[in-house]
């Protein structure tokens, strides 16, 4: 099975949950947490190396998840990840559960690129643009991207929207070759 596949399946499963308990905004800021420590350490790597069987990484699981303090509901759901060995796919899971979380609500994920990152009042006035534009509520994220020089590159509900400075040099590069 294909990894978005299951990514989907158990994404699915855990929104379903979430929708049911009220509580899916929450399960969503939990997983962040345990995505964003996932991929900062080295613990991709334990998970990966098969000298560590499913009740060793459980372990090392369970200790990291009552640090984060995540709910009885999200421990349950990474620990039937490392029963079913699928806990290698957790930031793909994360990203679908978003994905399905802002559709359950109703969001747009906007994703900017920008040279420098945004002030939050620059991110404000962006995000209502946006919401204008698209007629619904937006969620910003910015990364950084030191080759448009300035500008901003946004992608959103399938479109991107390129207004950065190196697009704009591009174009009058383009016009002035037509010229000669």
């Amino acid at each position: 099975m294909r990894a978005p596949t299951i990514a989907h399946r158990y994404a699915r499963a855990l929104l379903d949950i979430g929708v049911e308990r009220k509580n899916f905004e929450q399960l969503g800021r939990e997983l962040d947490r345990v995505v964003g420590l996932y991929d900062s350490t080295d613990l991709a790597e334990l998970f990966r190396n098969p000298k560590f069987d499913a009740e060793a990484r459980k372990k090392v699981l369970t200790e990291l998840l009552r640090r984060l303090m995540v709910s009885p509901i999200c421990r349950n759901f990474l620990h039937l990840l490392v029963d079913r060995n699928r806990i290698t796919y957790l930031p793909d899971i994360v990203e679908a559960y978003h994905d399905l979380a802002d559709e359950h609500a109703g969001r747009l994920r906007a994703r900017v690129a920008v040279a420098h990152r945004l002030s939050e009042p620059e991110v404000a006035r962006l995000r209502t643009v946006l919401q204008k534009v698209t007629g619904r509520q937006v969620v910003v994220e910015q990364e950084e991207d030191p080759s448009i020089l300035g500008g901003v590159i946004t992608r959103i509900g399938g479109q991107i929207y390129d207004g950065s400075v190196r697009a704009e040099l591009d174009a009058l590069r383009s016009r002035l070759k037509q010229i000669r």
